[in-house]
């Protein structure tokens, strides 16, 4: 041994000459790559807003169906929550149309709606409602961000109430006739007084 170096006797039994094989055998086989399904936001064939129940039912489903997909891919999708945060508000400011106080004019009463149709409505609204806030819950937060998502929650609430008020032509709910202050006895519809 050369002057100044120590002598250890099983210095041999750390050493590896079969350095590459070892690791690759530790780290075991290589992941597949993930993959990537496509999300439509988009349909050519579905209007900006909504002109029956059956086409906002149908937009909003598709709508909560894309978001959920690229929610759950955004290790792949770059801002993917801000793709799904504009979807979803577009879908709840303007998709969907803002009640009106005439009932002949207003697009949720105006023509008669089965209590499926009722329940489906609500659902799909409470879905997007969770799915926007989980998506604007994940970008960067801002003054806009906050006004925008307060005023789309609020359209959510407005149309999700005009739903609520509406008397089914087939199986009224007993919440929605005492809502809306269509039930038997001394009741009036409720709502916020200012």
């Amino acid at each position: 041994a050369s002057e100044g170096a120590a002598a250890h006797p099983f210095f041999g039994r750390l050493r590896r000459d079969n350095y590459e094989e070892v690791v690759k055998a530790l780290m075991g086989d290589p992941r597949p790559d993930p993959i990537l399904i496509p999300a439509v936001l988009t349909d050519e064939n579905m209007p900006d807003v909504a002109t029956d129940y059956h086409t906002a039912a149908s937009s909003l489903l598709r709508i909560c169906h894309a978001c959920s997909l690229l929610l759950q891919q955004r290790r792949l999708v770059k801002n993917a929550p801000s793709f799904v945060a504009s979807a979803a508000q577009y879908a709840l400011t303007v998709t969907l149309p803002m009640p009106h106080l005439d009932t002949r004019v207003c697009f949720w009463r105006k023509s008669p709606m089965r209590r499926e149709t009722q329940t489906n409505l609500l659902f799909l609204i409470r879905r997007m409602c969770r799915i926007y806030s989980a998506a604007t819950s994940s970008v960067q937060q801002s003054r806009g961000l906050v006004g925008i998502r307060t005023t789309a929650f609020a359209c959510a609430a407005c149309v999700a109430d005009a739903i609520a008020r509406v008397k089914c032509v087939d199986d009224p709910s007993p919440f929605s006739l005492h809502y809306s202050g269509l039930n038997e006895g001394p009741t009036r519809p409720f709502g916020f007084e200012s």
